[in-house]
């Protein structure tokens, strides 16, 4: 019994530890590109996902939802101003997400090509992991999910679209 444990437990252990780390959305503000390990798209439960991908058909293990999308500040708003194929630079492999919108009955607001993010209300912090230890020239921010955060940890407070609290340079 004690054999059958210590497989068990040593195979739980090596496939956490091959875990390929999914590809990050990414937030504009300004000149400065942000790195977000929480998925904003993802609260709307969208019946449509982007590209009708499902983990099933997703194009690499990377990248499980088969997009990443890109948001923007504006006007202290936050703004979905694209989704985009993993993997894909090109016009093709970009999402209409008007028409995504409409065709998941979402009402939405419109600015200069992009949708006000105003379902989101989140905390984000400055990501303290071995992936932002890795890659120091980037800012990487998760939405935190401990209770015990800090009010004075928060670098990023949206509610329903709005900026409220930042530590971000413009």
């Amino acid at each position: 019994m004690k054999q059958l444990f210590a497989i068990l437990f040593a195979l739980t252990i090596s496939m956490s530890l091959s875990a390929t780390e999914q590809e990050a959305d990414l937030l504009i503000n300004g000149g400065d590109t942000i790195y977000l390990k929480t998925f904003l798209l993802e609260k709307l439960e969208l019946k449509f996902p982007p590209f009708g991908n499902i983990k099933a058909t997703a194009p690499s293990t990377a990248c499980w939802r088969g997009y990443k999308a890109v948001w923007r500040i504006s006007d202290n708003k936050l703004y979905l101003e694209k989704i985009t194929r993993c993997h894909s630079d090109t016009k093709d492999g970009e999402q209409n997400i008007f028409e995504l919108f409409q065709k998941n009955g979402l009402k939405f607001e419109a600015k200069d090509s992009m949708i006000l993010a105003d379902w989101c209300t989140q905390d984000f912090y400055k990501m303290n992991s071995p992936v932002a230890k890795y890659y120091k020239d980037k800012l990487y921010l998760y939405g935190g999910w401990n209770s015990k955060e800090k009010e004075n940890d928060v670098f990023l407070r949206i509610e329903k679209g709005c900026i409220t609290k930042t530590q971000l340079k413009s």
